[in-house]
Parts: C-alpha cells; sequence; structure tokens
C-alpha cells in the first residue's frame, strides 16, 4: 500500500477540551445522494471513541502548508488529544467537529454507519456542511514520503476518458 498516493487529511471530532484528531489517508467519497465520505480510523486511534460516540468527524483535506500539522495529527511528537489543536486556525461548520480553515477541503459529516474491519473501523458520513480553498496544493502520501501533485495541462471535457 505504501506505492499507493493518497491525499493526507485530518479527521476531526469533539469539542474543547474533548477535541481529538488524527492523519490518514484512507478516505474518500461514497455517494453523491446522499453526499457521503467514508473514513478508515483506527480502533486505537484517540479519536475513534469519540467519533462513534458523538457521531460526527470533519474530514479535512490536508494542503501542501500544513505538513507540520500532518506530522503533528499522526503522533510524531508525542501529542494527543486537544493539544494537537494549538496550531492552525480551526472554525466550526455544523456539527461542531472542528474544521481546518485553509484545508483544500473540509467535509463536515454525521455518522450514517460504522462497519467493523479488523484493526479499524470505516465510518461512513453524510456531509451536512463543506468548505473549499481551490487555490490550495493538496498534499500527498506516497512511498513513505510525503509530496505535493505536479500539475499538467487539463484534459478538455470533450476528450473524456476512453
Amino acid at each position: 500500500m505504501r506505492n499507493v498516493p493518497g491525499a493526507v487529511s485530518i479527521v476531526t471530532t469533539g469539542a474543547r477540551p474533548g477535541r481529538h484528531g488524527l492523519t490518514l489517508t484512507a478516505g474518500c467519497s461514497v455517494s453523491t445522494e446522499p453526499s457521503s465520505v467514508l473514513v478508515c480510523v483506527n480502533k486505537s486511534a484517540g479519536a475513534h471513541d469519540t467519533i462513534r460516540d458523538s457521531r460526527v468527524f470533519c474530514w479535512n483535506i490536508l494542503a501542501e502548508e500544513h505538513l507540520a500539522l500532518a506530522k503533528t495529527f499522526s503522533g510524531q511528537d508525542g501529542s494527543k488529544g486537544d493539544v494537537r489543536f494549538t496550531d492552525g486556525l480551526w472554525q466550526h461548520l455544523t456539527t461542531g467537529a472542528p474544521s481546518l480553515t485553509r484545508a483544500v477541503c473540509s467535509f463536515d459529516c454525521r455518522v450514517l454507519a460504522a462497519h467493523d474491519a479488523g484493526s479499524h473501523t470505516i465510518f461512513i458520513g453524510q456531509v451536512v456542511a463543506q468548505a473549499v480553498n481551490s487555490d490550495r496544493e493538496p498534499l500527498l502520501y506516497v512511498k513513505g514520503c510525503f509530496a505535493v501533485p505536479k500539475a499538467h495541462e487539463p484534459v478538455p471535457a470533450s476528450a473524456g476518458a476512453r
């Protein structure tokens, strides 16, 4: 799986002083009707039980400038819980889960379903609010390294995938 590039994100939940968050690359879109996403959260993560109990989370897709936050929320500095929110600008959209103000995009969600998947739980969330900063470059993770995508000329809409 190290060879599969993933968008780096922070999933957040809870309210001060009980906020929790973790860095992950295991998230994706599920459906447009209703608008929903999924995130895979390790059961040992501090945020896991708070997501399970509160039934809310915010999936924040990180921008290139958020490398330090990605490392903090992955636990590389030993921090846990609310102290991880010291850096970055945080706001609330609808559910009260922390939303990173300058993220590429943030999806504020209410949990629709939770599925056991061994060491992880797959949380499917209905998107109830979102924020977008399309001028940001996304942060990626591949082969054990952080990276940013190299832009190429867009494919004209009429060309389509064949």
